[in-house]
């Protein structure tokens, strides 16, 4: 029986009642009752075939007149969505991964109509673009539609999934791609002893992009970092990494950054947040990693919170929305909202559902309510 707390009320009841799968991770699917929305019991990550069984009974069990999913096309959920729709002859509505983020934290408080800036980081999620994204800034509101406004730059991902169970092999593609001196690149595998095997090989597969995904994810910046530091070069368990960076930046906490990690933001619509210096951090001391993880952090708050402030700016809004799995990260989440604070915004979080994966449902009913013609007669998203 679906908790009282997971229901949520909606501004207007859809011509056709609603099945919204959410995603591969931390499934949490929700249904439409008349203009309430209730989120069904959490399924967890369907990479098992028990848990994609798990899903398959568990929407056998819903009479729905449409079907609403993830954009990504190798997820298990959006496949099964689409099986689902042709089955039962109903329309199938597709959701941006990271427009649903921003959503469900719309919907969770009520604001439909209202402009916001919509920030949305977490470590991975399918792209308008086919890439890898998860460091998004969007503009707009759930009844008008959200616009990508900026992200972070982007990372590669030599080897797929590879690079993110092996965070050195992000790091180290960065160093290369920044024209890294060999010395000082050779000197950082030696240090943390990393064995690359064939770096000439490693260099010429980059080169021509072999295998090399990229991503703007903020997660994937977190592993990168991990790993040009020395922190954890090697992932044994989902976003170990970007904990480890985390708990390492709180054990040497200071108040005050020195700056000793800028940022820069390259103009454009989307603008792109990017940290130059990757060369100089890969040369720096070992025993500066402590601080320098600190340093990454502020710059990390700074450059959201600067970025945030420019789009608030131009839509009118003082409403900044945190949504994805990297607001997890106690340390950013509070440097970030002090900053938002200082600059005169409001910043708008999850209260009833985590961050996460598990509310994707919820946003990409939202989205579906006012973008899905097939849904309510409205454009399509």
């Amino acid at each position: 029986m679906t908790d009282p707390v997971f229901e949520f009320v909606l501004p207007q009841t859809p011509r056709r009642s609603l099945l919204a799968l959410g995603g591969d991770l931390k499934c949490r699917p929700a249904v439409t009752r008349g203009n309430r929305l209730l989120m069904l019991d959490e399924i967890g990550d369907l990479a098992s075939p028990e848990r994609q069984d798990a899903l398959e009974t568990l929407m056998d069990g819903q009479a729905v007149e449409a079907v609403v999913c993830d954009k990504h096309p190798d997820y298990f959920s959006t496949n099964l969505a689409h099986r689902l729709a042709d089955e039962k002859r109903v329309p199938l509505v597709e959701v941006q991964h990271h427009r649903a983020h921003v959503a469900a934290v719309c919907v969770e408080h009520g604001l439909f109509d209202e402009l916001v800036v919509g920030l949305a980081f977490d470590g991975t999620g399918f792209g308008d673009d086919g890439t890898a994204w998860g460091g998004e800034f969007f503009t707009g509101s759930v009844a008008a539609g959200f616009a990508r406004r900026a992200y972070f730059a982007t990372l590669p991902l030599p080897g797929g999934d590879a690079a993110v169970r092996r965070p050195w092999r992000i790091a180290l593609a960065l160093l290369i791609e920044r024209q890294t001196p060999p010395e000082i690149i050779q000197a950082w595998l030696a240090r943390n002893r990393i064995e690359v095997g064939d770096l000439a090989l490693f260099e010429k597969a980059l080169a021509n992009k072999l295998a090399v995904g990229r991503s703007s994810a903020l997660g994937r910046w977190f592993d990168a970092v991990a790993a040009l530091l020395g922190i954890r070069t090697v992932a044994q368990f989902e976003a170990q990494p970007a904990i480890e960076l985390q708990q390492t930046a709180e054990k040497n906490f200071a108040e005050i950054s020195r700056g000793l990690w800028p940022y820069e933001l390259r103009p454009g619509d989307p603008l792109i947040i990017d940290f130059p210096t990757l060369p100089d951090i890969a040369a720096a001391p070992v025993e500066q990693s402590p601080s320098l993880a600190v340093e990454f952090h502020h710059a990390i708050a700074r450059a959201t919170a600067e970025v945030a402030a420019r789009l608030a700016k131009d839509i009118g809004t003082d409403i900044v929305i945190a949504s994805g799995g990297c607001f997890l990260n106690k340390l950013f989440d509070r440097l970030l909202v002090a900053r938002l604070a200082a600059a005169g915004l409001r910043c708008v979080k999850p209260v009833r559902l985590p961050p996460g994966d598990q509310a994707l449902a919820l946003g990409q009913i939202g989205l579906a309510l006012y973008h899905a013609q097939a849904v309510n007669g409205g454009r399509g998203e």
